[in-house]
């Protein structure tokens, strides 16, 4: 069997304290070297904490400055372990402009760099006050198999998986930081939990996708995360799940010989019509 072993890290961050987390990641990474995993998975804003406000100034990391030499730790941790490592971060670029960012390090260096692209400014969140869009969705190695990732929002917007897998994504990594929130009569979770699984049940199976999900736990000003990171398989189903709320890890298994059968069986993405769609698109945007 064709298969890579994945580490998801549904972690409490110490807010604002990049040294404190960066210790937290570290315990992780070697979780997941001694447990055989090839990657190690991070929440949304993992080495930051979300509710930052107007600290992001002085949380944000420009990757292309000495500044970035605060990861180093992160860097060799990947290199001597030989696990790869997903985690998010505030990025800052030359312009002071900042990005709720995610990167990908194997083998020591940055091999991807996601910005969050849907920024949510509604509700309790405020991220387009903080925030600057990100331009993309990139395609990455991860470990012989091609991967996306999409930050929280972004996977509300079908459109970003769509974009995902038909750039050659097989496996959509969603990293979030999503409150606790809502209760329905009859159910046994959040409302918000169940939304989520509900969506990404949805991507994996119409996209023929492996679907990871790694959400964050504690609380920042008063408002509890649920975690709840799971894997959907591609033929939708749930694989496996940690528990809601609380700290844990779990490792999973991406079997791509049944996501070939699955691509092979329902050719959705080898049939989808992108002249077509790019067509009905232009339509939409000069009617407006």
């Amino acid at each position: 069997m064709h298969a890579i072993n994945i580490l998801l890290a549904q972690i409490n961050p110490y807010v604002g304290d990049l040294k404190k987390n960066i210790e937290k990641h570290l315990k992780f990474i070697k979780t997941a070297a001694e447990a055989g995993a090839q990657f190690v998975i991070f929440p949304e804003l993992s080495l930051t904490g979300y509710f930052l406000k107007d600290s992001i100034y002085d949380i944000g990391v420009n990757l292309n400055s000495e500044e970035a030499s605060v990861f180093e730790p992160l860097y060799k941790a990947s290199l001597n372990s030989g696990i790869s490592v997903i985690a998010g971060f505030v990025e800052k670029d030359e312009n002071y402009n900042f990005y709720n960012s995610s990167f990908c390090i194997s083998k020591g260096k940055i091999i991807n760099v996601h910005r969050k692209v849907y920024l949510p400014t509604y509700g309790m969140f405020e991220e387009l006050r903080y925030f600057k869009p990100g331009g993309g969705f990139n395609i990455f190695d991860m470990a012989g198999v091609k991967a996306s990732i999409l930050t929280c929002e972004d996977a509300w917007h079908l459109s970003s998986s769509y974009i995902a897998v038909n750039k050659g994504a097989e496996i959509i990594v969603v990293n979030s930081a999503s409150p606790a929130r809502g209760i329905t009569e009859g159910l046994d979770k959040f409302s918000s939990i169940n939304m989520w699984e509900e969506l990404l049940s949805v991507i994996a199976f119409y996209y023929r996708s492996y679907v990871i999900y790694v959400n964050r736990v504690g609380f920042e000003d008063g408002i509890g995360f649920s975690g709840g990171s799971c894997i959907f398989g591609p033929t939708g189903e749930m694989d496996a799940r940690i528990d809601y709320l609380e700290e844990g890890y779990l490792k999973v298994e991406i079997n791509l010989d049944l996501l070939n059968n699955e691509r092979f069986k329902t050719p959705l993405i080898r049939d989808e019509n992108l002249n077509l769609t790019l067509k009905e698109l232009e339509g939409i945007i000069n009617s407006k």
